[in-house]
């Protein structure tokens, strides 16, 4: 995960209720409430306390909520300990920490290897 993480352009906060669609060219961090549809660019974290029923589109995935939808990513999902994913996840590489929950179906693509010429 890139270092945008640690400053996401867009945050969602705890008090916060969106239903629609949030998208962003930046990385987005979510402790509210959202319904509909998450797509970003970059990063996308989702804390704790947030709960979400949307599709999320993102390079990258921390989740530490409730997620109840599809999650696609274009590189890394983490579901920490708090997290909760009810859906299918697509993405290059899956972390499911202890604690965590998942039901769903995932389908990893395949990292492609770049070849150095003369190997």
């Amino acid at each position: 995960m890139s270092k945008t993480h640690e400053h996401p352009e867009t945050i969602v906060s705890a008090g916060m209720r969106i239903e629609g669609e949030l998208k962003s060219n930046g990385s987005i961090r979510v402790d509210g409430i959202i319904s509909g549809k998450i797509q970003t660019a970059a990063d996308l974290i989702i804390g704790g306390g947030a709960q979400i029923d949307a599709d999320l589109i993102a390079t990258n995935a921390v989740v530490g909520g409730v997620v109840k939808g599809n999650v696609t990513v274009k590189d890394s999902v983490l579901i920490l300990e708090t997290g909760r994913v009810l859906g299918n996840i697509i993405c290059s590489s899956l972390g499911i920490r202890e604690g965590a929950y998942f039901s769903g179906n995932c389908r990893m693509q395949e990292v492609k290897q770049i070849q150095v010429q003369g190997e």
